[in-house]
């Protein structure tokens, strides 16, 4: 029995996307941690393939900002910089922000039960702790708000960003381990505050976007991407001047 050539490639993809969803689902659920190594030939042969669906995963992971690649190095886990963090966070709510304000921040019925669902499948992941399942809720909910805009090329410039999501999640997770204080810290933006899981953020987002206020419904955007963006920014900028001066120099005598 001969098997197409089409079918050949289509097993390879069915391949490829189990590994990539194998690698994605233990660097979320924090099984590998940053900087740690991954080896084509270990994941291969625990995998049970090839290498080369191996070889495809890892090109997908790194362009989600999961996974980085170095020259003689090989691929190991990553999470964004703290400078692309802020600028996926900015972009990705100035896009939410423009949406709402074409629909003038009236949120359709049709939107608002999209987002009662994803709060729904939110909610339960969160009791599970299922990263990968609240990213999924996540994906849904704010997908109801840039579709409010009506402009298919605003959604098409949001749904860029998209692959970026897992690795803002994680970048976040991690940024609140260095500095939860800062994250704590009281704001100007009356919503810019701690909440207990992404559950509890989200379900104050729908509370106010159901107001139908765009003045009030941009501010919560704004605490939910770009405060949260500068905060990452901060606690990892500060990070960084801690560890340099952890690394004292001292001269030789002469």
């Amino acid at each position: 029995m001969t098997i197409s050539r089409e079918a050949g490639m289509e097993s390879k993809v069915t391949l490829s996307k189990k590994v990539e969803t194998y690698l994605r689902n233990k660097i979320l659920n924090g099984e590998l941690q940053p900087n740690d190594k991954i080896a084509e030939l270990d994941v291969a042969g625990k995998m049970g393939v090839s290498r080369g669906p191996v070889r495809e995963a890892l090109k997908t992971l790194t362009f989600e900002g999961l996974v980085e690649y170095q020259t003689n190095k090989g691929c190991s886990v990553t999470t964004l910089s703290p400078k692309d963090a802020y600028e996926v966070f900015f972009m990705r709510g100035s896009l939410e922000k423009i949406a709402l304000e074409r629909c003038g921040g009236r949120c359709s019925d049709e939107a608002v039960l999209k987002m009662e669902i994803a709060l729904g499948q939110m909610k339960r992941a969160c009791e599970d702790d299922s990263l990968t399942a609240i990213i999924a809720a996540d994906e849904m909910f704010h997908r109801q708000i840039v579709d409010m805009g009506r402009m298919s090329r605003l959604t098409k410039m949001w749904q860029m960003l998209s692959p970026l999501n897992g690795a803002m999640f994680l970048t976040v997770k991690n940024s609140r381990k260095l500095g939860a204080d800062v994250f704590d810290a009281p704001s100007a933006n009356k919503y810019a505050v701690s909440h207990k899981n992404n559950y509890e953020a989200h379900k104050v987002i729908l509370e106010v976007l159901k107001k139908g206020d765009l003045k009030d419904s941009c501010l919560c955007l704004d605490a939910h991407y770009i405060i949260m963006g500068e905060k990452i920014y901060r606690v990892n900028l500060e990070e960084e001047v801690r560890k340099l001066s952890s690394c004292s120099y001292s001269a030789p005598l002469p």
